[in-house]
């Protein structure tokens, strides 16, 4: 059955802006597969939506039914998608003013299939900065921004993802579960997180968590930088300025309740 699944996910994938449509001959020549295999696994997409037959003229030729083009539940799936991303566009402003506010990078993350996923970045100005590339992922149970993911999700689920194989990324990455528990305690109690050589050498950062309208973690923002400068003597300070972003996201997502972190100093800008 997966290697089925994924034969139907590689012909999906031949769909493209430069190649929308398709015969089916041509698919199967561009898989490698037989006919009658691509034939069955277009049937099963086009009985689920996924893809859809589709007919017109193309140099004067009527093309009744013989090309395929992406179907209708894809773009009800990218709508899910998109929605999950809306944090990103409303986050990105609120992130400008505390790479201003720091001169640090600052970073957006959100929770895809027990991992953290960065999705919106915004560069240090410093001549040597860290850089992160959009798209990266990072395990749960490394990192700031990662952990306070974790930290805010039930505690079943977080042992759930706690028993699966971990990885040392750097000198301090935490492989211990005790370890990492007590850290997650911390973080729920603070209303941050703070790493330092966990994802990689010589780097630190800070996190706190953005809520949704159901009071469940929605993501994550950082702010990163090298140890030097980013250090645990200012992570409270940093995590002050954060909480004034992430309780209007929070609120902007729907969070209903008050933020559970109370900035403890002047706001950004005063």
């Amino acid at each position: 059955m997966s290697k089925t699944l994924a034969k139907a996910l590689q012909l999906l994938r031949f769909f493209t802006e430069k190649n929308p449509y398709w015969r089916l001959d041509k698919i199967s020549e561009a898989s490698d597969l037989p006919k009658a295999t691509v034939y069955r696994l277009m049937k099963t997409l086009e009985e689920e939506g996924f893809i859809q037959k589709v007919s017109f003229y193309q140099n004067g030729v009527f093309i009744d039914g013989e090309m395929y083009q992406l179907g209708t539940r894809l773009i009800e799936l990218g709508n899910m998608v998109s929605s999950q991303f809306e944090v990103r566009g409303l986050a990105l402003p609120h992130m400008r003013k505390l790479q201003q506010e720091f001169g640090e990078s600052v970073q957006l993350i959100i929770m895809d299939q027990d991992e953290a996923i960065y999705i919106e970045k915004v560069e240090s100005d410093k001549p040597v900065r860290l850089y992160t590339k959009i798209g990266r992922r990072a395990p749960l149970y490394a990192g700031a921004c990662p952990r306070t993911l974790l930290s805010f999700l039930p505690d079943e689920e977080i042992q759930r993802i706690l028993q699966q194989e971990k990885k040392k990324y750097a000198s301090q990455t935490m492989m211990d579960d005790e370890q990492i528990m007590k850290k997650v305690k911390e973080t729920r109690e603070l209303g941050y997180s703070y790493s330092q050589s966990e994802l990689e050498e010589g780097t630190a950062s800070v996190g706190t968590p953005i809520f949704d309208r159901f009071g469940e973690i929605a993501a994550g923002i950082s702010v990163a930088g090298f140890a030097s400068t980013v250090t645990p003597e200012q992570a409270e300070k940093y995590a002050s300025f954060m909480w004034e972003v992430c309780e209007t996201l929070s609120d902007q997502l729907g969070f209903s309740e008050p933020y559970p972190y109370v900035p403890k100093i002047t706001k950004m800008g005063e």
